[in-house]
């Protein structure tokens, strides 16, 4: 399938054009199927919260190749680029520019540092909004889970969701949505949520059910797009928000809770790590200056047992406590536990 196309890989952002080119920036992988006129077909690289490769396959993107292919030459017989635009390759990010400026080295750009350089501008530009946060929503904000090799077709519909609503059912097809002309990948749906308003709107979708095709509209609610902390703990952004618990550490297997006589179910993790340098340190130095110490176990944190790792937990601070907000944590200490207190940090 590859020798249909101008393969090329990209492992340093730097001079890729933002103007152009973009997808989630979190994720490892991505595929974008492109025209060499700057139109872009489709994206291929999603994932989901708990699993990084559960949408990669060689048999869904060599499907993706081949489909592509035919649709691409339907498009060769009327073509449509995009209005042409100044180029804007990543390296020229202001505070990428800033840092350079300042006398720092930087070999490579990532995907994730084009995010936390956007993020960056806008908050010093006054531009940031903190619903910003939630970028290439998962299908499920609207309601439909996705097969994992033939990615537009619905194998779930959650009742009473603005999918349901529309009409759309399990084994329909999604044909296009809002602003993405085909949808073909988990990505192309995530792009045209990507794209569409935060607030209250109607998303037009077009789907196959049967051998009907249907034209509808999905009413999407103000706020749609916020996800649930545990659904955006996987993006790096997530070290960057604020409030901050100020400490981390990994989460203790079925054995190790065993040992300590908590349930498997129940949440534990082991403190190996104080926030207390960089620009950051204070985060540190509040938690540590109520008493928690590397090696402690947390069991609790402001009153919640339940959380699934570490980054959950951040997560779960940064999008749902205020900075300045007091807290307790639960930590066991040499077979003892100890209530500790303080107030959440910037």
């Amino acid at each position: 399938m590859a020798a249909d196309y101008v393969c090329v890989r990209v492992t340093d952002m730097s001079k890729v054009d933002l103007n152009l080119i973009r997808f989630d920036f979190d994720l490892t992988f991505a595929v974008v199927l492109m025209n060499a006129d700057g139109t872009i077909y489709h994206r291929y690289g999603g994932r989901l919260p708990d699993d990084a490769s559960a949408f990669l396959s060689m048999s869904s993107l060599a499907r993706l190749l081949r489909d592509t292919v035919g649709e691409h030459r339907a498009y060769e017989k009327a073509p449509a680029p995009p209005a042409a635009r100044t180029p804007r390759p990543a390296i020229e990010l202001p505070v990428l520019q800033r840092k350079i400026a300042g006398g720092q080295r930087l070999d490579c750009v990532h995907c994730h540092t084009v995010n936390d350089a956007e993020y960056a501008d806008a908050f010093l530009e006054k531009r940031w909004q903190r619903d910003d946060l939630y970028v290439f929503p998962d299908p499920e904000r609207i309601g439909v889970s996705l097969d994992r090799e033939e990615q537009r077709r619905v194998t779930a519909v959650t009742p009473d969701s603005p999918a349901a609503k529309a009409g759309i059912v399990r084994g329909d097809v999604l044909l296009s949505l809002g602003e993405q002309r085909s949808t073909r990948t988990l990505s192309d749906v995530q792009w045209a949520l990507h794209r569409a308003p935060f607030g209250a709107n109607r998303l037009p979708v077009r789907f196959r059910s049967g051998k009907l095709e249907v034209e509808a509209e999905l009413e999407l609610a103000d706020g749609w797009k916020r996800c649930p902390p545990a659904d955006y703990a996987w993006r790096p952004y997530k070290w960057n928000l604020s409030p901050a618990p100020g400490f981390g550490g990994p989460a203790l297997d079925a054995a190790a809770k065993k040992e300590l006589g908590i349930a498997a179910e129940d949440f534990a993790m082991k403190v190996n790590y104080l926030v207390d340098w960089g620009e950051r340190a204070h985060r540190g130095r509040a938690v540590k200056a109520a008493g928690l110490r590397k090696g402690d176990v947390v069991v609790a944190f402001a009153g919640r047992r339940d959380f699934a790792s570490f980054p959950h937990l951040h997560t779960w601070v940064a999008l749902t406590r205020r900075v300045g907000e007091p807290v307790e944590i639960e930590v066991l200490r040499d077979g003892k536990v100890v209530t500790l207190r303080y107030e959440l940090p910037e």
